[in-house]
């Protein structure tokens, strides 16, 4: 019996906090859509040529593009598949956040990373780069997809796999994110039990 695939989001939930994929995954229980989230949802900006950075010329580009690997488990709607003009397929996503000045921060690489090893499966092309637009401060950047952060997604979609299988949570919180998140009522009881919470840094 062939495993289900685990939606790429849930990269990105679990390296903002691993408890999320235990609530998510094996509770069930996912966080209500806000206003806020809805109307994101509805006027979601197609991703568009002005958003790339000036180092990458576009020769084509794909948006919402449907990805999916039985190999990696993995499967998603990546917001956009670029070609260069000298033939590299650059993966993109959008995010209705803002970063400043600062470095993307490892939850949104991580997302990118899995969708860029999802276009290498079904396009069988080394992905090098991806970009990531943040719609909130107009933040275009260049985000290098590296052999580490490879091994980090894969060690994730095992983890992943691993909590849903013993259906248990995870002993890591992000304790600093647990004030303003939504399933803090979920899972305080939830991981209760627990002997120790390890900070993710």
């Amino acid at each position: 019996m062939e495993e289900e695939l685990l939606p790429v989001s849930m990269i990105r939930q679990y390296f903002f906090c691993p408890q999320i994929p235990y609530i998510n995954l094996v509770l069930h229980v996912v966080e209500p859509e806000t206003e806020s989230m809805i109307s994101g949802r509805m006027y979601h900006e197609k991703f568009r040529a002005q958003h790339l950075p000036r180092e990458v010329k576009p020769r084509h580009i794909e948006t919402e593009v449907p990805l999916s690997s039985p190999k990696l488990g993995l499967c998603g709607i990546l917001d956009a598949l670029v070609e260069t003009v000298f033939g590299e397929l650059v993966p993109c996503e959008m995010k209705n956040s803002s970063i400043g000045s600062g470095n993307p921060p490892l939850k949104d690489r991580a997302q990118l990373t899995a969708y860029a090893m999802l276009v290498e499966e079904q396009y069988r092309k080394t992905v090098k780069r991806g970009v990531l637009f943040y719609t909130e401060d107009g933040r275009k950047v260049v985000t290098g997809i590296n052999e580490s952060m490879r091994r980090l997604v894969v060690k994730a979609i095992r983890e992943i796999r691993e909590i849903v299988e013993a259906e248990r949570p995870p002993e890591r919180r992000n304790l600093s994110a647990c004030a303003s998140c939504w399933y803090n009522r979920i899972c305080y009881s939830a991981s209760s039990s627990l002997p120790t919470a390890h900070r993710i840094r």
